[in-house]
C-alpha cells in the first residue's frame, strides 16, 4: 500500500514554467492560500502535476524567499555554529 499518485501523468506538461503559469499559480494561492495542492491544477487549469505546483511555489514564487549570497553576518554565524557544533544533526531540544 502507499499513497496514490498525485496525478495521472497523461496530458501533464513538463519542462520550464512560463511567466503566464507563474501568474496563474500566484493569483490562485493569493486568493485561496497554500494548502490542498492536489486541487490546484484542476482549479487553475494548469496542466501541471500538483507536486510541481507545490515545489514551484515553495522554491521559487513564495514571498520572502531570500536569493543570492549569504550576508557577512550570516556567514560568520554559520562558521561559528560549525565550529561550536560540528556536523551534528540537531532536531529540537532533548
Amino acid at each position: 500500500m502507499g499513497r496514490p499518485p498525485c496525478c495521472d501523468k497523461i496530458g501533464v506538461k513538463k519542462g520550464p514554467w512560463t511567466p503566464e503559469e507563474d501568474i496563474i499559480l500566484v493569483s490562485y494561492i493569493q486568493e485561496h492560500g497554500p494548502g490542498n495542492w492536489r486541487s490546484v491544477p484542476t482549479h487553475t487549469g494548469l496542466r501541471r502535476c500538483s507536486k510541481s505546483c507545490r515545489l514551484r511555489w515553495t522554491n521559487y514564487l513564495r514571498p520572502g524567499i531570500k536569493r543570492g549570497n549569504f550576508t557577512q553576518h550570516e556567514e560568520k554565524m554559520i562558521l561559528h555554529l560549525q565550529a561550536l557544533l560540528g556536523n551534528r544533526l540537531f532536531i529540537g531540544s532533548t
